[in-house]
């Protein structure tokens, strides 16, 4: 242990007291682990209760020039999980700063610290009898809503697009100064939690995929519960239907017949979430032979998606029914609209859901537990999610590109176009692997790299990056990184907050 942690680790017992600094055993081990293999140490973990012992955390770490990274449950599954992007550095766990500060029913807003996670937040709507709810992710209902929106996380229904519904962010900067975005920061505004920008330059998106601070409050806007729900799903047969589905789509989503977020799945996402890899059949052998692909999905489709419609009067559900039916059905293989109790459960009305965790196990030999973490079973796991122009030729060309690169290092192409905003889709390809087959962890890297170079080179780049990322295949072509890194200098002298995140 060098002199200048031996100094630091003192100093953080002296502020959070000795039982939230962790600096030897277990779990710094399990603080370690993450879906794909990695070489960075965490020497030790802070877990702060309140901003201000965050601050002097910060303080502290800037002092003596000890890197330290924050997290708030640790659940960016495929991305990093709690691993730092550069080196080895201390954990500011997050997890102890866990109130939900406030909602309101009238404007429907919601101000939590980085511990609450979405299920705590879904299960505090019902208690109040909320007249909104909150979108939900793809992931695990204990992940933290304020990570996931700095992360810019999409959702499923209304408000997808996560960070562009978040306001008020309180951040502490790594000198352990404090920072409120918007009209918060004087410090008597009624107005504050409904009014993004304030007055000035808005600050907030420097603190998002970001290492310039460490919000330790935000604002998130909720969505209206409808009078009148129905979920949309559609199957294709083969990929030529698609360009023409995803242009039906862009234009129910452009006019506003549809309000959600829309999801296309391969036949690889949808068979994962509902099975195993066949290692009987296959005697072993991957990936998944075609014939055995064509059996599994028939019935199914070569494509399936979903999305909902919400409407302020069951009259107007129908004749947004109706104009669905127009839209889609020339254009897919099989359409089902249902109605659904508008105060019923779903993910599409913010209720949380483990389900899609399941696809992590897709090439593992054990079942899927009743508990999935991913990190703790050995899953291999990685994400690429790059953005695509909401055009049917752009999603089928960008589509095609990961479907030969992952077949290229043997793994199942697992792909999903996601349609969190009216203009631009995310391609989200899922890299999934079993950590305990030797040479896994490296072909499922190289099949990373590879994957973002041609994607990159094809003009689609990335809109989320993991620590596993490769610099190199995403150089900018203006002065953008010099500025970056001034302001992060600016800030963090001694560049201890997650030095190397984001490339910064």
């Amino acid at each position: 242990m060098s002199a200048q942690l031996s100094a630091a680790l003192a100093e953080w017992s002296s502020l959070l007291g000795p039982q939230w600094v962790v600096a030897a055993g277990a779990p710094l081990e399990e603080a370690e682990r993450t879906t794909f293999a990695t070489r960075q140490r965490i020497p030790a973990l802070l877990r702060p209760a309140n901003a201000e012992e965050v601050a002097g955390c910060l303080r502290i770490a800037q002092r003596h020039r000890v890197p330290i990274h924050p997290v708030s449950r640790g659940r960016n599954w495929g991305y990093g999980s709690r691993v730092p992007a550069g080196g080895d550095c201390v954990l500011l766990q997050l997890e102890r700063l866990d109130r939900i500060v406030a909602y309101d029913d009238r404007l429907g807003t919601l101000t939590v610290e980085p511990g609450v996670t979405f299920e705590q937040a879904h299960r505090h709507l019902q208690a109040q009898r909320a007249r909104f709810f909150l979108t939900t992710i793809g992931g695990p209902p204990d992940a933290s809503l304020l990570a996931n929106a700095l992360e810019r996380g999409d959702g499923r229904g209304p408000n997808a697009d996560i960070f562009a519904h978040v306001c008020a962010l309180e951040v502490i900067l790594p000198t352990g100064e404090r920072v409120e975005t918007g009209l918060g920061r004087f410090g008597n505004s009624r107005a504050q939690h409904g009014y993004r920008w304030g007055v000035g330059p808005s600050l907030d998106g420097l603190f998002s995929q970001s290492n310039l601070g460490v919000v330790t409050r935000l604002t998130l806007w909720l969505t209206l519960r409808p009078a009148s729900y129905r979920e949309v799903s559609w199957a294709l047969e083969d990929d030529a239907q698609l360009p023409p589905l995803i242009d039906a789509l862009q234009s129910l989503i452009a006019e506003g017949t549809v309000r959600a977020s829309a999801f296309v799945w391969n036949e690889l996402k949808a068979l994962s979430i509902t099975r195993q890899y066949p290692f009987a059949q296959t005697r072993g052998r991957v990936p998944l032979p075609s014939p055995l692909l064509e059996e599994w999905r028939s019935g199914f489709g070569r494509w399936a998606g979903s999305t909902g419609l919400y409407a302020a009067s069951p009259a107007l559900g129908t004749a947004l029914e109706a104009r669905v039916y127009e839209v889609l059905e020339p254009v897919v293989s099989r359409l089902k609209i249902t109605e659904l109790p508008a105060d019923g459960e779903s993910p599409m009305l913010g209720t949380p859901s483990d389900a899609n965790l399941a696809m992590a196990y897709w090439r593992k030999r054990t079942p899927v537990p009743a508990s999935p973490d991913l990190d703790r079973d050995r899953c291999g796991f990685l994400w690429s999610s790059v953005a695509v122009p909401f055009v049917g030729e752009e999603a089928s060309a960008a589509q095609g590109i990961a479907q030969r690169v992952c077949r290229m290092f043997g793994l199942e192409p697992n792909l999903a176009l996601l349609a969190p905003v009216s203009r631009c889709l995310y391609l989200v390809s899922a890299l999934v692997f079993d950590r305990e087959v030797a040479g896994e962890d490296e072909k499922a890297l190289a099949c990373l790299k590879a994957l973002e170079r041609e994607l990159a080179a094809a003009g689609y780049l990335p809109a989320r990056l993991g620590i596993a990322s490769f610099p190199e295949n995403h150089p900018t072509v203006d002065d953008s990184r010099e500025v970056l890194r001034r302001l992060k200098l600016a800030v963090d002298p001694a560049n201890v907050l997650s030095p190397g995140r984001y490339g910064l």
